[in-house]
C-alpha cells in the first residue's frame, strides 16, 4: 500500500508545471445562463494499477498514470464556445525483474504531450455539435517525441429529444505510432433518467484518445456515486536499445471504476475512483507494423483520484 501511495504521489507532483483544458469551455451556473464569458480551468490526478501477473510469461507488472493540465476557452452563450488546451501526463510501467517480453524489459517511462481545440455550436435549436482536433506525442522517456506524434479528430453531434435526453453518433480518428490509423464509433449521451439518475458520455484519464460511458447518482447537491467504462488503447514510440528491433509499444485494457465525487463549490469537483482493469495486453512491433511480441495482462486491481475546476 505504501508503495502505491508513493507512486501516486511522484505521479501527481511530479507535474506541476503543465497545462490542459477539459473539452468544453461553456458551463450553467445554477439555473442562469453564462453568455460571452473567458474561461479558465484545470485538471489533473493520478491512478495506480496493483501488480498484475504476464499470463504469457514469469513476472509482473504496476503501472501508475499521472496528469496536470490547464486551460483557457471563450463562450459566446451555453452552446457556442471554442478552447485552446495543453495538456501533459507520465505513464510509469514499473516490471518486476523476472518480467521479460522480446527477452528484455519492454518500456519504462512514458510522456504524453497534447494540444486541442474543442468547439462546440448549435446549428438548429435541438441539435448540439462537438468537433475536437487535436495533436498528441506519446513517447518512451529517452525516444523521439517526433516519432510518437499523431493527429486526431473527435466528433459527432447530438439531437435534445425532450428536456431530459439529448443523443446522437459521433467518431474518433486518430494516426497512430507506428503508420497505423485508428477510428471508432462514439455514442453522445446526456440522458436524466431521473432527478437524481443520469446517464452521460464519459472522458477518459490523460492519455484516453475517446469518451466511454458513465452511470452518475446525486446522492446531493455535493456528492455524486457513479458507475465508468470505456476501451483504452495508447501506442508509443520506444527509444533505440542495442540488439533489438522493437520501436512501437501498445498497451490496452478495459476500466471499470466505482467513483465518488465530491463538489466543494460550483464548477470544481474531485473524484476517487476504485475499480479494476480487465482483458489488458502489451505487445512489442517493429517499425513497418510487424508484431513481435505480445502478453497478456491479468485483472489488476486500480485506485486513484482526480480533480477539475472551472473558473
Amino acid at each position: 500500500m505504501l508503495r502505491c501511495l508513493a507512486r501516486l504521489n511522484k505521479a501527481f507532483f511530479g507535474l506541476c508545471a503543465v497545462f490542459h483544458l477539459s473539452s468544453s469551455a461553456v458551463y450553467a451556473q445554477g439555473d442562469r445562463r453564462v453568455d460571452e464569458q473567458w474561461v479558465w480551468s484545470a485538471a489533473g490526478g493520478a491512478v495506480n494499477q496493483s501488480s498484475a501477473n504476464l499470463s504469457d510469461g514469469p513476472g509482473d507488472v504496476a503501472i501508475t498514470r499521472g496528469y496536470l493540465s490547464g486551460g483557457l476557452g471563450y463562450a459566446w452563450d451555453r452552446d457556442t464556445s471554442v478552447s485552446a488546451s495543453l495538456g501533459a501526463g507520465t505513464t510509469d510501467y514499473d516490471f518486476s525483474s523476472a518480467a521479460l517480453i522480446e527477452g528484455r524489459k519492454p518500456w519504462g517511462r512514458i510522456r504524453d504531450y497534447r494540444l486541442s481545440m474543442p468547439v462546440r455550436f448549435a446549428p438548429f435549436e435541438k441539435m448540439s455539435v462537438i468537433a475536437i482536433p487535436s495533436i498528441r506525442t506519446y513517447a518512451e522517456s529517452g525516444a523521439s517525441l517526433r516519432d510518437g506524434r499523431t493527429e486526431g479528430l473527435l466528433g459527432g453531434f447530438s439531437w435534445k429529444f425532450s428536456n431530459t435526453l439529448s443523443i446522437g453518433p459521433g467518431f474518433g480518428w486518430f494516426s497512430d505510432v507506428g503508420d497505423e490509423s485508428n477510428v471508432f464509433p462514439i455514442v453522445l449521451v446526456d440522458w436524466k433518467i431521473t432527478e437524481s439518475l443520469s446517464l452521460n458520455t464519459g472522458r477518459g484519464l490523460a492519455a484516453s484518445q475517446g469518451p466511454g460511458l458513465s452511470l452518475n447518482y446525486a446522492v446531493n447537491p455535493k456528492w455524486t456515486l457513479g458507475l465508468s467504462a470505456r476501451y483504452e488503447k495508447i501506442r508509443f514510440s520506444l527509444k533505440e536499445r542495442e540488439g533489438r528491433s522493437a520501436a512501437v509499444g501498445e498497451d490496452s485494457s478495459t476500466p471499470l471504476y466505482i467513483v465518488a465525487s465530491y463538489s466543494p463549490w460550483p464548477m470544481t469537483s474531485v473524484t476517487a475512483l476504485a475499480g479494476a482493469d480487465i482483458g489488458g495486453t502489451l505487445s512489442l512491433e517493429d517499425g513497418n507494423g510487424q508484431r513481435l511480441s505480445k502478453a497478456d495482462i491479468d485483472t489488476a486491481l486500480v485506485f486513484g483520484v482526480t480533480f477539475k475546476s472551472r473558473f
